[in-house]
């Protein structure tokens, strides 16, 4: 699993902002709805998404922790059992591989052959592995138990059977829970379905409007609604100038009104995937964060399903 260090993550964060400035720079630059609206989208998802990825990233590696910790702490047991003061089991089982944790183990030992004191190392593990409520439960434990002279092999014990049988709740209710997952996306994929017949219901009628008088409107007459933002780079119209880009991103004219239905619906569909996306993750494994590979992988299926339809001419024709 790969972990991502702090520092790394700022540059990366530093290094999205300077290319999203020259990409709002350009758009800006450029006087054209479309371009710019085209600059905010990219640069909003240039921001976002390596963000998103690195918090998941994350997210799955302090998953990895908690599935070793009872191995590792059940190795501490037999060590302890074996006549080793803690310290030293931990020194000992640092040659041991725990995926991960192994990072962890090995810091705590090198510490520990420094004569630093073992409570101190273990406030300080406590504290890089402050985002895991679980482990934070388990080390303030062993501290306690540790600082009062209880019985260290037998509450280790106790904290490795109590994790396990954790884990094999949460097995089972995630294979219990992977149905609505699953509903989620196909929710996504229905609403997707609905937009199409949405779109073949009010394009026509708009297009085929009929003037006070019983004749028909000219051809032409009924234009996109974000018409009236054409040279205008206002608050007002900011979104228009989303709208546009996302109609110049498919190749849909921007003065047609079906591109403004295209962009509304295409922007509507997009937060459904992400909203559905991070509530997936919330049901499946208890955590907004773990909801964020279901909001890339629905982003990714909304956003392929419109250039389909869009060339197949059943959106934005």
């Amino acid at each position: 699993m790969i972990k991502i260090k702090l520092e790394e993550r700022k540059r990366a964060l530093l290094v999205c902002i300077l290319i999203s400035c020259v990409l709002l720079l350009v758009g800006v630059l450029s006087g054209d709805p479309g371009v710019l609206g085209n600059s905010i989208i990219l640069s909003a998802f240039i921001i976002v998404v390596p963000q998103l990825i690195f918090n998941y990233v994350e997210f799955r590696r302090l998953r990895e922790i908690e599935l070793r910790f009872p191995h590792f702490l059940r190795d501490l047991v037999e060590a302890t059992r074996a006549g080793m003061p803690l310290h030293q089991a931990i020194i000992f089982t640092s040659h041991t591989d725990y995926g991960p944790l192994s990072e962890e183990v090995k810091r705590m030992a090198n510490q520990l052959s420094w004569n630093v004191n073992i409570t101190k190392v273990l406030e300080q593990a406590k504290n890089r592995l402050k985002k895991s409520k679980t482990l934070q439960k388990v080390f303030s434990i062993i501290l306690e138990t540790y600082r009062s002279g209880g019985s260290i092999d037998t509450t280790l014990d106790s904290l490795s059977q109590t994790l396990l049988t954790i884990q094999e709740t949460q097995k089972e209710r995630k294979s219990m829970v992977n149905q609505y997952v699953l509903a989620t996306y196909v929710i996504s994929i229905v609403f997707i379905g609905i937009v199409v017949g949405i779109n073949w219901l009010m394009v026509p009628v708009f297009e085929s409007l009929m003037l006070p008088g019983g004749g028909a409107m000219p051809a032409g007459m009924v234009t996109n609604p974000c018409n009236v933002c054409i040279g205008r780079a206002d608050i007002v119209c900011g979104p228009c100038s989303i709208y546009s880009g996302i109609c110049s991103m498919f190749g849909v004219d921007t003065k047609k009104i079906s591109c403004y239905y295209l962009a509304l619906f295409f922007s509507v569909s997009m937060m459904q995937a992400i909203a559905g996306g991070l509530v997936a993750g919330q049901i499946g494994e208890e955590s907004v964060r773990a909801g964020i590979k279901h909001s890339l992988i629905l982003v990714g299926i909304t956003l392929g399903a419109f250039f389909i339809l869009v060339r197949l001419g059943l959106l934005g024709g």
